[in-house]
């Protein structure tokens, strides 16, 4: 299943997508996602746009419960 999410203000970036296209794994076998970095808005809305065209379908993260 491609999925993907995003991220705001982590360090120095601005806006990011981590995205996973369903074929990728890791070594360990666990999903493997690419990440994109954008620094506008304008920029992220139409790489998110790009993503949804393709196919990919979002996903919120969770918060575990402690």
């Amino acid at each position: 299943m491609k999925k993907y999410n995003t991220m705001r203000d982590i360090g120095a970036c601005r806006y990011i997508v981590n995205y996973h296209n369903g074929i990728k794994k890791n070594k360990d076998g666990s999903e493997f996602f690419d990440i994109a970095i954008q620094s506008n808005k304008l920029n992220h809305n139409s790489f998110i746009k790009k993503l949804v065209k393709e196919g990919y379908k979002e996903e919120k993260w969770q918060k575990q419960k402690q």
